[in-house]
């Protein structure tokens, strides 16, 4: 079905970084006109005086912790993690976890985010058919670990091997491991391999806290990206989230090596893990930079654009230089950096990109307009976001999800989190 974006300021996220005024004809799922278009479609979605710019990417997640949110609050992140989460995650069924994925579904379709990079802990069948469902698109793996008991990596490994089956088209696997702290050195190096042979992207925890540093760099003489580079971790199919607590030379490291770097900085904020992953110096250097919410556990939220203005105040915040992080530079981070992590041709409006597309209504927040992408980094919100379109398919139209009921979605998560919890 062919469907033309009718009439908007687009955001294009091009190689100029241009914003055009006019209409966007999508067909077969891809962008083929952008601007001055010739010819009908068979949708029309008139978007005169709203704007239009690519699906923002959240690039790590937990969706299944969604019903979790505001579990363990006031906790630190090894007390939060060893007395309420990782407790509750043994009581939750993988039903209970793709509960959890629709309604974590409903909130990034209303927040703008298209594409999604979930790191699992149950296996992944329940979270790939609830993103289907939903029309997402996404990377899906579990973070795989063993707690240093390498007898167990067969079992472990034969599990993920089969999941990568999983998935097509927009939907695709990729390979994880939980943290360097909690997996064997065996079972980091099997996993990399596994990617490897696969052709697919290999994502893990590192360096979130100040204590996973010092772990690492007791038991194995390196700090985290060091000891990761020295057992051929770092390419640029690695994406590492968090990167809260790193040296000088571990940056270097990462730049060098091309890795993606996925922060989440509010995530890190409200878990009090005192450090700031330093995005300004990892994209000089060569970092692929990228922004994630991490799970609505440890965030409240799965707000990509709270995620930018975010990650854009604390840069200036860091660097004491309000332009440490221009505003562009957020945008990207959450659009085509994204974008190409994940392997998927999207993350800007041009023709012959996946059509991956938000738009936005010009609310009262969004006035004046001084300057645009300052105003989508620094002021929107998914109060703006009216449409959403996700490959080709329209997914949220005048601010009715079209793929989830939402009512039965919520209602099914508040029986799993009641279930988890005990209440």
């Amino acid at each position: 079905m062919s469907l033309l974006i009718k009439d908007a300021t687009i955001v294009t996220q091009d190689a100029a970084r241009r914003i055009v005024r006019g209409s966007i004809l999508i067909d077969g799922g891809a962008i083929m006109q952008v601007g001055e278009v010739r010819g009908g479609a068979d949708a029309v979605i008139e978007a005169h005086g709203k704007i239009a710019m690519p699906g923002l990417v959240n690039m790590h997640t937990h969706v299944g912790m969604t019903v979790l949110r505001g579990y363990g609050e006031g906790l630190p992140l090894q007390r939060w993690l060893d007395e309420k989460i990782w407790p509750a995650e043994a009581r939750q069924t993988a039903e209970d976890a793709a509960a959890g994925a629709r309604l974590a579904f409903c909130e990034m379709i209303r927040g703008g985010t298209t594409t999604f990079a979930e790191m699992c802990i149950h296996p992944v069948d329940g979270v790939f058919k609830a993103a289907a469902d939903a029309g997402m698109r996404g990377r899906i793996g579990r973070g795989l670990m063993d707690f240093n008991h390498p007898e167990w990596i067969p079992k472990i490994m034969k599990e993920v091997e089969a999941s990568l089956q999983l998935g097509g088209g927009g939907l695709l696997p990729f390979v994880g491991a939980h943290a360097p702290y909690t997996c064997s050195e065996e079972l980091l190096m099997k996993a990399k391999e596994l990617a490897r042979r696969n052709d697919l992207p290999f994502q893990m925890h590192v360096a979130e806290t100040r204590k996973e540093v010092f772990d690492v760099l007791k038991a194995r003489g390196k700090y985290p990206f060091e000891y990761l580079d020295s057992i051929g971790l770092m390419d640029r199919s690695s994406i590492f989230a968090h990167g809260n607590w790193l040296t000088k030379r571990e940056m270097g490291i990462a730049g060098r090596a091309g890795i993606t770097v996925a922060a989440c900085p509010i995530s890190g904020l409200k878990l009090a893990v005192g450090g700031i992953s330093q995005l300004a110096e990892l994209d000089a250097l060569g970092a692929n930079v990228t922004l994630g919410t991490d799970g609505a556990a440890s965030n409240n939220s799965l707000d990509m654009f709270q995620t930018m203005k975010m990650a854009a105040l604390l840069q200036s915040h860091h660097y004491w230089k309000a332009d440490a992080l221009p505003a562009q530079k957020a945008l990207d981070f959450s659009t085509i950096n994204g974008a190409k992590a994940l392997g998927f041709n999207t993350g800007s409006i041009e023709p012959g990109k996946g059509a991956d597309i938000i738009i936005l209504e010009r609310g009262p927040n969004l006035r004046p307009e001084h300057d645009l992408i300052a105003n989508l980094v620094y002021s929107a919100g998914p109060q703006n976001v009216s449409d959403a379109v996700i490959g080709g398919k329209i997914v949220m139209q005048g601010r009715r999800i079209l793929t989830i009921d939402e009512a039965a979605a919520m209602k099914e998560a508040e029986d799993a989190a009641k279930s988890i919890a005990g209440s």
